[in-house]
């Protein structure tokens, strides 16, 4: 069974003994896992003594202990930080989730098949440090609010950067996470509720019509609005119902919050028309709308969902609410909107002062609200779990994968590579070999493995070089994805296989495995870094020039075919991977790193590589203008700082190795390019200074 961790928000315990929304979707999940058995659940949530009354077969509930000092700490820290507003909510436990859960995981043989943080982006914030963002898990937010302080665009644009997935519960969040981070990944698993719970409301006549709100009371949900909006309605009553209109307010806690006090003060207003309650359960909530004839939900700020409102369209009730966030995509037509933004008091009280003295109104409004509900299968919460599970574990695909080798005389080498291709243990494979003009044996070694091998295609073309020999495999390949093998290179036998899984696992666009140097006396030395990481297609980029793991070869890499659509590598040029690779990652929206050495990549005396500096500096130089003017183009001042800093240490390199007769040629053109490009000023101020004296004295 793979593992899977759960990080609670640890604010009410769960299972939800005590309510909590959050909390109750995480109960749904742990529950019907116990009849799927799809994982083995880890699940963090504070301690509570109600654990002792649930026993579960597939989740192992790991209680988390805060000490007194902690939380009072942490209710002063979230004072000060909704005080601020302008800073990103930390809390002191945090830390004492993510210590348990590292310590937990460090003793597990394999580690978690995916992570779901539960709506804590400082909780996902504080793994990501904790475990120097070098991870080969998934991790998830779900994001069940909408941006405030503890899910801030700050926090949003980190997490993205480092390969952190988003599950949101609307449409509505998801567009709120992409308006701060265009590269985020975001899936949609809308709530939803058990709809055998909400049968059509049966409230007995008792000449009364009776309003209800039920949620949180705080500011945001417009509750002051409501009453304001009910005095105004009762004075346009007839005078025959004035007196039996009444409105319902549930959702209070038991230790009243200022707000709340003041509610309860405008409500003893009226006397006996406003009533205020405690919050009650869902289940319980459920058959209480029953005492109902309308809802109104006045939200004034933006709602994440809108599950009062999906509750109420399903018992068939009429309701009023506003267009907040979410709220039109979950009621679509089974509810009267009112807009918030505009003479909203006096709007909202016309609209109740409708549905109360129309009952025919209320009839029609009502039917349609009960159908609306059940015509979207996503808000019946019996899918999702399942819903839940098709995001985490899509299966591994046996999608077809065209793996390009380019052959060009290399006879001694050619059958290592292909033998390892035939040997993979992934076999769905479209193994296109192109044979670039070969002056050797190499073409009748390719035809001899078609031969006994039908995977394999041969194509012979005149030399064209690299570029041109992996352009007419990308031109006739029919794979989903993509991989390169050089021809005198070769893999481990179970490098598609694990690279697909990663894939997969990760729901990524791009895999890259870790290499190692391999040569003729057998000795073989990785080249690649040792720690699995994720990132943004955007943040691929800045490794791929900065660290050994992404790196910018072509050839250690899975891609989605879909990425090469408008994409080739340039013909004639050398150093075509520096040209090419970084549109490929920048185009993605999730790239993977496996650090295992599954790629071996052989060094010759005669390879391309090895060529003189004098014969294929030009094209470096050329492929790092290109890419200085493609993310000028898409506006990433980043990467273009970055790659003017690969251009000019490039220079400083081949100044340091070519003859001595180019060397005030490669000066003079170190000079220009400062020149034309400046010194990049988002570099650390040491490298600016060693940039700008190197143009003076040449080391």
């Amino acid at each position: 069974m793979k593992k899977l961790a759960i990080l609670a928000p640890c604010i009410l315990p769960v299972p939800a003994s005590k309510g909590g929304a959050v909390e109750e979707l995480i109960t749904c999940i742990i529950n019907q896992n116990e009849i799927s058995k799809a994982f083995a659940i880890d699940l963090y949530t504070i301690a509570d003594s109600s654990y002792s009354l649930k026993s579960y077969s597939c989740t192992n509930i790991i209680p988390i202990s805060f000490d007194t000092i902690t939380l009072k700490l942490d209710k002063v820290f979230d004072k000060y930080y909704r005080t601020v507003k302008d800073k990103s909510a930390k809390r002191v436990f945090d830390k004492r989730i993510i210590e348990e859960f590292l310590a937990r995981s460090s003793k597990m043989e394999e580690s978690y098949f995916a992570v779901i943080i539960e709506n804590q982006m400082s909780m996902a914030a504080e793994l990501l440090k904790a475990t120097g963002f070098s991870r080969d898990y998934p991790i998830y937010l779900h994001m069940h609010n909408d941006v405030d302080i503890y899910r801030s665009p700050e926090y949003i644009e980190f997490l993205a950067k480092y390969g952190v997935q988003f599950i949101a519960v609307s449409e509505y969040i998801k567009s709120q996470v992409l308006k701060y981070s265009s590269d985020a990944v975001v899936h949609i698993l809308k709530n939803g509720i058990s709809f055998d719970d909400y049968s059509p409301v049966r409230k007995k006549p008792d000449g009364k019509i009776r309003f209800l709100y039920a949620g949180r009371v705080i500011p945001t949900k417009g509750v002051a609005e409501l009453i304001d909006a009910f005095s105004v309605m009762q004075s346009r009553l007839p005078s025959g119902m004035q007196g039996n209109v009444l409105l319902d307010i549930i959702g209070f806690s038991d230790k009243p919050t200022k707000y709340e006090k003041q509610i309860y003060s405008k409500a003893n207003m009226y006397g006996t028309g406003i009533s205020c309650h405690k919050r009650l359960l869902t289940k319980q909530m459920a058959e209480k709308y029953n005492e109902y004839d309308i809802v109104v939900m006045p939200t004034v700020d933006e709602e994440p969902f809108g599950l009062v409102a999906l509750e109420t369209i399903a018992k068939g009730l009429p309701l009023i609410t506003t267009n907040s966030g979410a709220i039109p995509e979950v009621v679509g037509d089974g509810a009267v909107i009112v807009d918030k933004n505009a003479d909203f008091i006096s709007n909202l009280a016309a609209e109740m002062t409708h549905l109360a003295t129309d009952e025919e109104y209320r009839t029609a409004l009502g039917k349609k609200a009960y159908n609306s509900a059940r015509r979207t299968v996503e808000f019946d919460i019996n899918t999702y779990y399942y819903r839940l599970v098709n995001i985490l574990d899509t299966k591994c695909s046996q999608g077809t994968i065209s793996v390009i080798v380019p052959v060009y005389n290399v006879e001694n080498q050619l059958e290592r590579c292909l033998q390892s291709l035939i040997s993979q243990t992934y076999t769905q494979l479209e193994i296109i070999l192109v044979d670039d003009g070969s002056a050797d044996n190499s073409g009748d070694i390719c035809e001899k493995y078609a031969a006994k091998d039908s995977r394999i295609k041969v194509i012979h073309q005149e030399n064209k070089g690299l570029s041109g020999a992996r352009n007419s495999g990308l031109d006739v390949a029919t794979g989903e994805y993509i991989f390169f093998l050089d021809s005198d290179d070769y893999l481990d036998v179970t490098t598609i296989e694990k690279m697909m899984a990663q894939a997969n696992r990760c729901n990524a666009d791009i895999v890259a495995c870790g290499f190692a140097h391999v040569y003729d006396n057998g000795t073989k030395s990785p080249f690649t870094s040792s720690a699995p990481a994720q990132y943004s297609g955007r943040e691929a980029v800045l490794q791929m020039m900065t660290t050994n793991n992404i790196c910018s070869t072509a050839w250690n890499k899975l891609y989605k075919a879909d990425l090469w659509k408008d994409i080739r590598f340039p013909a004639g040029r050398l150093h075509e991977d520096e040209a090419t690779t970084y549109k490929l990652l920048f185009n993605a929206n999730l790239v993977a790193y496996l650090p295992e050495c599954l790629y071996k990549y052989y060094q010759r005396d005669d390879s391309i590589m090895n060529a003189g500096l004098a014969k294929r500096y030009r094209d470096y130089i050329l492929a790092c203008k290109e890419r200085i003017r493609f993310f000028k183009d898409n506006n990433y001042m980043a990467a273009m700082d970055q790659s003017i800093l690969s251009l000019l240490e490039y220079i400083k390199y081949v100044y340091r190795n070519i003859d001595a007769d180019k060397k005030d040629c490669i000066k003079k053109l170190y000079k220009d390019l400062l020149k034309e490009y400046g010194i990049p000023t988002s570099i650390e101020r040491q490298k600016r200074l060693a940039l700008m004296v190197w143009g003076f004295i040449s080391y």
